[in-house]
């Protein structure tokens, strides 16, 4: 690996595949069922370690409603793991892009881990106001600069110019585990249940807020297209990723509609993953988006 390390959180959503090929870290992150914590898995392979938990798997057990599924981010020991990984594989400077601090005390293990490895490396963590794909899209354009000989100072101005601006958009299939999270109270989501609300949320400066509700799966994702249009001029250049939870083929769909219809300079479908799936349940479908100025 370079002398700079580039680290997301398991809040990020990243195909294996890409994590592998940019050569981004991880920081672990939990799920909590029932008082039983495990490690929310980023691979196939970590999947099968003890202890850690694929997505399907993480679906399956929280089926029953007196499951209720909770997060907790990486302890200082765990964060300094990671550190010291990609110290010992060579980097003497350390990117740690993380979830906005209102959402995890991620970043606040992060910075606090950071200082305790000063001597070895420079570590710069950087709240990237964001979740789930906007995280992933931030560490590739990291990734691309760095392998284009950017500095290590570049990689961070650039994480730094970037938070906050990455448009998310996400329509929860469900109001129930949202309300399991304590997110929505239970008289609103058993209403929205009733009334087969699907609600459109948009993640901006750091919070989800929902801005549209719908009434069925189908216009739920019409809704997104027609957010995303008025958005994004056609023919512009995007850098843009598909997300789902638990609901691959719909988000497919989505993605394939982005790719006809605009110019994508990078794009990639990713599960968001147990972190993500903990407070939103499954059959979650999202874009993740920003124009390829952005990066200029």
């Amino acid at each position: 690996m370079s002398r700079s390390a580039i680290i997301i959180d398991g809040t990020a959503a990243l195909p294996e595949e890409l994590a592998r090929a940019h050569d981004i870290r991880w920081l672990p992150l939990k799920v909590i069922l029932n008082d039983q914590a495990f490690v929310a898995a980023t691979s196939a392979a970590d999947a099968q370690k003890p202890g850690h938990i694929s997505p399907a798997d993480f679906y399956e057990r929280i089926r029953p409603k007196d499951v209720k599924p909770e997060t907790s981010a990486c302890n200082i020991e765990e964060c300094l793991s990671v550190y010291d990984e990609a110290i010992a594989a060579g980097a003497r400077e350390i990117l740690v892009l993380t979830v906005a601090t209102e959402l995890s005390a991620t970043y606040s293990v992060a910075a606090t881990t950071a200082q305790q490895r000063a001597d070895r490396a420079r570590i710069e963590v950087v709240d990237t106001r964001s979740l789930a794909g906007g995280i992933s899209l931030i560490a590739t354009a990291a990734s691309r600069l760095r392998e284009r000989g950017g500095s290590f100072d570049d990689l961070v101005a650039l994480a730094r110019k970037m938070a906050g601006t990455i448009q998310t958009l996400a329509a929860a299939d469900t109001l129930e585990y949202l309300r399991r999270s304590g997110r929505v109270s239970g008289g609103a989501a058993l209403f929205g249940t009733l009334l087969a609300v699907k609600p459109i949320l948009e993640v901006g400066n750091g919070a989800v807020h929902p801005i549209d509700k719908v009434r069925t799966r189908e216009k739920a994702v019409t809704r997104m297209k027609e957010i995303f249009a008025k958005r994004t001029p056609e023919g512009s250049k995007s850098h843009a990723c598909a997300l789902h939870t638990n609901d691959p083929e719909r988000a497919r769909i989505l993605g394939e509609w982005v790719q006809e219809r605009y110019h994508c300079v990078e794009y990639f479908l990713a599960e968001a993953g147990p972190v993500i799936g903990a407070r939103t349940g499954p059959g979650v479908v999202g874009l993740c988006w920003y124009p390829e100025v952005a990066t200029a």
